[in-house]
C-alpha cells in the first residue's frame, strides 16, 4: 500500500476520533430542558369571629342558696305527736325565692352520719314560690310522731341535731335539736310541710 493512502487513511480516522469525542462532550454536557414552572396564587377569605354566647340575666329574684339562709329550730309544740317550726332567715343583701319542701333528717353531728329514715312530705298546703326579703324569715313545720316512736321502733336514739336541705339546694343547713329519734331507716316518723312565708 502507498504511503499517501496509508496517511489519509489516518487523518480520516484521527478526524472520526475527534468528531466522536466531541459528540461525546456534547452530550454529556446538555442539560434537559427545564420544566415549565406555574404560578397559582390562593385567596384566602378570613372567617368572621364567632359570635360570644350571651346567657340573658334572667329578671325577678333567684332562688335562695343555702349560704343566704340561717337555720333556726322553734319550740317544740303538739300533743300526740312533736311539731317544730323551721324558720328560715334570709342573709342576702338582696330578695330570693323559694319553693317546694325542704329535705330533713336527724344527724349525729352537724355533717355526721343519719340517723333513722328522712322526713317525708306532708301536704297540708299546696307548695308555691314565696319570695323572701332581706332580714326576712320563712317557715315550714317538722312533725315527729312520738306514737310511731315508742310503738313500732326498735332502735331508739338519742339526737341532738338537725339537717335541712333548702328547696332545691345541695348543701346543707344544721340546727341543733335534742330529742329521741328512731334509727329504723325502714321506719318514717317524721313528715315535713312546703315552705311558706309569715311573720
Amino acid at each position: 500500500m502507498r504511503a499517501s493512502a496509508i496517511t489519509g487513511r489516518l487523518a480520516l480516522a484521527g478526524s472520526c476520533l475527534t468528531s466522536l469525542a466531541v459528540l461525546v462532550t456534547a452530550c454529556g454536557s446538555s442539560t434537559p430542558a427545564a420544566t415549565p414552572t406555574r404560578t397559582v396564587t390562593v385567596t384566602a377569605t378570613p372567617s368572621a369571629p364567632a359570635s360570644p354566647t350571651v346567657t340573658p340575666s334572667p329578671s325577678g329574684p333567684q332562688p335562695c342558696a343555702t349560704t343566704d339562709l340561717k337555720l333556726t329550730v322553734g319550740a317544740a309544740n303538739g300533743a300526740a305527736g312533736t311539731i317544730y317550726p323551721l324558720n328560715f332567715t334570709s342573709t342576702s343583701g338582696s330578695a330570693c325565692t323559694m319553693f317546694g319542701y325542704p329535705g330533713v333528717a336527724f344527724v349525729s353531728s352537724p355533717g355526721g352520719s343519719q340517723i333513722g329514715a328522712p322526713a317525708s312530705r306532708r301536704i297540708a298546703v299546696p307548695p308555691t314560690v314565696i319570695t323572701v326579703a332581706p332580714g326576712a324569715v320563712a317557715h315550714a313545720t317538722l312533725a315527729v310522731s312520738d306514737v310511731l316512736i315508742g310503738n313500732n321502733c326498735q332502735h331508739r336514739r338519742q339526737v341532738n341535731w338537725v339537717q335541712v336541705y333548702p328547696p332545691d339546694q345541695f348543701s346543707a343547713l344544721f340546727a341543733p335539736l335534742s330529742r329521741q329519734g328512731c334509727a329504723d331507716k325502714s321506719l318514717v316518723t317524721m313528715g315535713v310541710t312546703t315552705v311558706t312565708s309569715g311573720p
